[in-house]
């Protein structure tokens, strides 16, 4: 899942990610991301943006975590925001804007099962 307002960035991080086989549901409404988020399949990982319209990212994120069946799916923010704009988000992992496809992919592999199921690396 990509929750990104600015529609260029969401449409990039979306294409990315459908090349690299995911498929991705993006918008930049966190109560419809909230609300997707209780389908089936639910998504392996969610790209969050801090800066969002009805509700910031750091809500959503609280949100999330705050219901049990949804708690478990991991977040990676995806911001240009600073350290000192970041609160409320934990420890979850963050990859500044403009961002990198590398090292997105590494963030994605590291939360996700597609780590798990690859194994050690030789």
């Amino acid at each position: 899942m990509v929750l990104e307002d600015h529609a260029d960035t969401r449409t990039a991080l979306s294409e990315a990610l459908k090349r690299e086989g995911y498929d991705v549901f993006a918008t930049a409404d966190g109560m419809e991301a909230l609300d997707r988020l209780k389908i089936v399949p639910r998504p392996c990982v969610v790209l969050l943006d801090l800066h969002l319209a009805g509700m910031s990212g750091a809500d959503f994120y609280r949100r999330q975590q705050s219901d049990p069946a949804l708690a478990s799916i991991p977040v990676i923010a995806v911001t240009a925001a600073p350290p000192d704009q970041r609160a409320g988000l934990g420890a979850i992992p963050v990859i500044r804007k403009p961002f990198d496809l590398d090292e997105l992919r590494f963030a994605i592999d590291r939360v996700t099962s597609r780590e798990k199921k690859a194994g050690p690396a030789s």
